[in-house]
């Protein structure tokens, strides 16, 4: 039976203060003093909601798996596998100048230097940004790759072993005891690398 995998994602603001609050109670005594260590609210808010994920997650996908968590810009995104170490990286896909960026982020020394002319930068950009921060936080093992989810105005990237079954879960519009329902996110619905 190939490995399972679950990939998840939120925007922070859907996260009801309930879930949050709840999440807060429920942490280990080393992550309640990371979480106070946090200066701003904002920062605080981020970690407790990439840990409410995680549990919604584990609750939903009905088995455990080591975790990623990501957040960037009022998002957050898991992923979990069963075995391994996945990684995930999520980002709005903002706009910006993607020439000048996609030049100095993949110069042309890099094994593979930013495109002239991309057709679409801001996808182009978005989609390998988040693919090297995945490849970064997950296994450096070869037989794991990169998929990108282009969803919601984010780009959400997971590195996850190249055989595997994913399931997944993103924001509906209406709350489950104050935090998101977990929706499908379509297994072919993504672009490998």
């Amino acid at each position: 039976m190939a490995r399972g995998a679950w990939v998840a994602y939120a925007r922070i603001a859907d996260i009801g203060a309930l879930a949050l609050a709840a999440t807060r109670a429920r942490l280990s005594a080393a992550d309640r003093a990371r979480c106070a260590r946090f200066v701003t609210a904002r920062r605080r808010r981020e970690f407790l909601a990439g840990r409410w994920l995680v549990e919604a997650s584990r609750s939903a996908w009905k088995r455990n798996g080591v975790s990623s968590i990501s957040h960037a810009g009022g998002w957050v995104a898991c992923a979990l596998l069963e075995r391994g170490s996945p990684g995930v990286d999520i980002e709005p896909m903002v706009e910006r100048d993607f020439l000048k960026l996609g030049a100095w982020a993949f110069p042309a020394r890099d094994r593979e230097p930013w495109p002239r002319a991309p057709r679409d930068a801001r996808r182009a950009f978005y989609g390998r940004w988040t693919r090297y921060e995945a490849r970064l936080k997950g296994s450096k093992n070869s037989a794991y790759g990169e998929r990108t989810w282009y969803l919601d105005g984010v780009a959400l990237s997971a590195r996850l072993p190249k055989k595997i079954v994913i399931a997944g879960g993103g924001p509906q519009r209406w709350r489950l005891r104050g935090g998101f329902a977990p929706a499908t996110l379509k297994a072919g619905n993504f672009e490998r690398r």
